[in-house]
């Protein structure tokens, strides 16, 4: 994103491969990349087996410095599996860029062969702009296995002769038989690069680009909170909708139970006047409870001895007529049985003879009155 590459030209004006994202953006947020040629470098291939992660920098620089044929040279190396491929050029490089660009601008270093379309297994092919050379890479296991330079006018046949030369090609794994592709059909490479390089310039790496990093940091910040806030805020729009929803759903359901509610209410009303109607009824008077408590004292062969009417509490001592006791068990039941009374008890033996009960007229005796009237 915020890369910006050019493939080195010792003949005139460089070539971009890299571009930010955002074009407008100061020198100080952007990493310069200087691309070298592989036509301007040596391809090495050192093997890495039993060197740790931690010492593979060192082990990487300490190779490239007994290797590289310049007094002042600049690298780029990375790892593949258990080996680590190097490309070496002259410093002179790094300093006609640098002059190109005219001030005192860091930059890093890549090889272009960084720059090519990595393949599972096989040979991918990577070209340049008005070059006499193509570059020819040999992958195993989508790793890289070897690069090597071949001028334009090398054929098939030529292809043949030079492995039979060169035996080192045959024990890398390269094809005996090989189908060059047209020059002029391969593209200058407009891809990201795939590898880290180990050794990078010492003038990129002494000094940690505050001013980058941290505006850098800014931008990014500024960017995950403008997208946190926007998903917040279609949050917040759809848990509003489903709200809005839910009350519109609720008016719908009000306004369908309106009906409803307006008979409940009706009926309620009319419970509340039949109630109020049977609170209005007259009570039983004297002598509506005499008739009806002698109707059931006679069938039980009784009478009346003495009567205390309190309402709602009666008292009556009765007497039994043929000298025999009376069944209590019947006298009470016989009480109960009847719509006035409730909550009949035996109370006391009086005089020897008489039997004294008590018990309740039921509060809706005045209703069982008019049923029971004609």
């Amino acid at each position: 994103m915020f890369h910006e590459s050019y493939l080195f030209n010792p003949e005139g004006a460089d070539s971009p491969l890299e571009k930010p994202v955002f074009k407008r953006l100061p020198a100080v947020l952007t990493n310069l990349v200087l691309v070298v040629p592989r036509s301007l470098s040596l391809h090495l291939r050192i093997n890495c087996v039993g060197v740790s992660r931690l010492q593979l920098a060192a082990f990487a620089r300490l190779q490239v410095q007994a290797a590289a044929p310049f007094v002042s040279y600049g690298s780029c190396v990375i790892r593949q599996g258990d080996w680590l491929h190097a490309w070496v050029w002259d410093a002179a490089i790094e300093t006609a860029f640098a002059a190109k660009l005219g001030g005192n601008r860091r930059f890093s270093t890549l090889s272009h062969s960084l720059f090519s379309m990595p393949v599972a297994d096989g040979v991918t092919w990577l070209g340049l702009p008005d070059s006499r050379g193509v570059e020819a890479q040999l992958w195993s296991n989508k790793q890289l296995v070897d690069s090597i330079y071949l001028d334009n006018s090398l054929d098939s046949t030529g292809w043949v002769d030079l492995c039979a030369q060169t035996p080192e090609l045959e024990a890398s794994g390269w094809p005996e038989k090989l189908v060059f592709p047209d020059v002029t059909q391969i593209a200058l490479a407009h891809q990201p690069h795939w590898g880290r390089n180990l050794t990078p310039r010492k003038q990129h790496r002494a000094i940690v680009n505050w001013a980058y990093l941290v505006t850098a940091t800014l931008v990014l910040t500024t960017a995950v909170l403008a997208g946190w806030g926007a998903w917040l805020f279609g949050q917040k729009e759809s848990y509003q909708q489903a709200i809005d929803q839910g009350f519109e759903f609720q008016d719908r359901r009000i306004a369908e139970m309106e009906p409803i509610q307006k008979a409940r209410s009706a009926t309620q009303q009319i419970l509340v006047w039949v109630n109020a109607a049977s609170e209005l009824a007259p009570s039983p008077g004297t002598n509506e409870i005499l008739v009806e408590l002698a109707a059931i004292i006679t069938r039980q062969g009784l009478v009346v001895r003495e009567l205390e009417i309190n309402l709602p509490t009666l008292q009556a001592t009765l007497v039994a007529t043929s000298g025999r006791e009376p069944r209590l068990t019947a006298v009470l039941g016989a009480i109960e049985s009847h719509p006035w009374f409730e909550d009949a008890r035996f109370v006391d033996v009086s005089g020897g003879s008489g039997f004294k009960f008590a018990w309740r007229m039921r509060p809706t005796a005045s209703a069982k009155l008019k049923q029971s009237q004609p």
